[in-house]
């Protein structure tokens, strides 16, 4: 039986409801900090529950590792818009005269697209 046990719905509602307080956190700040340690809190938790399924196949272990898999991708996501948010913010402080940053995450993911 996994710790956080991500397939029980009273473990998953919690977990939810922080990710988006904390994706909203973020973005009243405009930082790409809070996603990046939601990202390695689930990947994290990716680890764990890859390590657990190899020591003691379990089917709810499976459901988790799925789960874990949508919020680290979530998380992902909520990072690249959150720092393209941070890139703009960034560049609306320091004007037009100094050099600014101009590719950022979702540049250089979509680049070839």
């Amino acid at each position: 039986m996994p710790i956080v046990n991500l397939a029980n719905i009273w473990y998953l509602i919690p977990v939810l409801v922080v990710f988006v307080l904390c994706i909203y956190l973020a973005q009243s700040f405009k930082s790409n900090t809070i996603p990046c340690i939601m990202l390695l809190a689930f990947l994290t938790l990716l680890v764990g529950h890859t390590i657990e399924i190899s020591i003691v196949p379990n089917v709810s272990l499976v459901i988790c590792i799925i789960i874990d898999e949508a919020f680290t991708f979530a998380a992902f996501l909520s990072f690249l818009w959150l720092d393209r948010v941070q890139v703009d913010n960034n560049k609306k402080k320091k004007g037009k005269k100094e050099k600014v940053i101009k590719d950022d995450g979702l540049d250089l993911l979509f680049k070839k697209v």
